[in-house]
């Protein structure tokens, strides 16, 4: 394959560390499951995008996992309400098979396309332990075997639904899957042997930050200056030290973004992001409970100055 190796750098909207893109192209070479963890807003869905993009790879298929979701629903459904209503109808004679009500899933139409693309499964810990280990052989494999369908109704499915009984994927080039999670749940053992982990740390410099919230803002210098935008970080920054530990969603990328957007419609400037050092404008809008604003702001108060 002449796919560019994933370097972390080469988007206008992602910056991933060396070693987040050093295990990327590790997994993709032996064809694993890449999970991402990390704190709630810290980046880890855009992974998956920043790699599709760097590797063009066209559209993210993107999986957003639920409580109720089921693994077979990823890889194909059987509209069985559906054909019980049209078996109500003497008229309806398709209602005498099965093909006409079954559909592939995202998972199941990515493997089936057999063309490489990047598939997203989102939050996968919000579903029951079963859904990840049902998941192991797909995902292995990338084949799967669709029961529903009966052997004699193969070919003309084949040829009006464009896919049989056996959904094979190209085990030359499968999808890259991208598997995010946020530790509501353990995940089980099997299921983690299988995959590559990638964790998203909060940037460890304030020159990431920059280059982070310049990219995400699509403010240039002119419109946004170096000076506002150096005084922001450093602000968030104090904020950030401030809340870990002490509030249960400490401010994170996401929210960095947001605010120094909000810092240019109020036409902030230096001087006023420094007027309280704990406490810089629009500090509120970091915080998204309730528990979490009274917390940081029993913490930020400054003392009086002795008069």
């Amino acid at each position: 394959m002449n796919e560019p190796r994933y370097t972390g750098k080469a988007t206008d909207f992602y910056l991933a560390s060396g070693s987040i893109a050093e295990i990327v192209n590790l997994a993709i070479d032996l064809k694993r499951p890449i999970l991402v963890e990390g704190e709630p807003g810290c980046g880890k869905t855009m992974l998956a995008y920043s790699i599709a993009a760097e590797k063009k790879l066209g559209e993210v298929v993107k999986i957003s996992v639920k409580s109720t979701s089921r693994a077979q629903d990823l890889l194909y459904r059987m509209n069985a309400l559906r054909r019980l209503q049209d078996t109500q109808n003497p008229n309806n004679l398709q209602a005498r098979y099965v093909h006409p009500y079954l559909s592939l899933g995202p998972l199941g139409a990515a493997i089936n396309g057999r063309k490489r693309c990047v598939v997203l499964i989102d939050e996968v810990d919000k579903a029951d332990i079963d859904f990840p280990n049902d998941l192991l052989d797909v995902l292995d494999r990338f084949t799967f075997q669709i029961d529903d369908l009966p052997e004699e109704e193969e070919q003309q499915c084949l040829r009006e639904r464009g896919f049989g009984r056996t959904i094979e994927g190209n085990r030359d080039a499968p999808p890259v899957v991208v598997i995010t999670s946020n530790r509501e749940k353990r995940l089980p053992e099997p299921f983690l042997r299988r995959c590559l982990y990638v964790r998203v740390k909060f940037p460890e410099s304030a020159v990431e930050l920059l280059d982070i919230v310049r990219k995400n803002t699509g403010l240039a210098p002119e419109e946004l200056s170096d000076a506002v935008l150096v005084a922001a970080v450093d602000a968030f920054l104090r904020v950030r030290r401030l809340a870990v530990g002490n509030t249960q969603k400490p401010p994170s990328t996401s929210e960095l973004i947001d605010w120094v957007q909000i810092l240019h419609w109020n036409g902030e400037t230096p001087e006023s992001l420094n007027q309280d050092p704990n406490r810089p404008p629009h500090w509120g809008v970091l915080f998204k409970t309730m528990a979490d604003l009274d917390s940081y702001e029993s913490l930020s108060r400054t003392p009086a100055k002795p008069g």
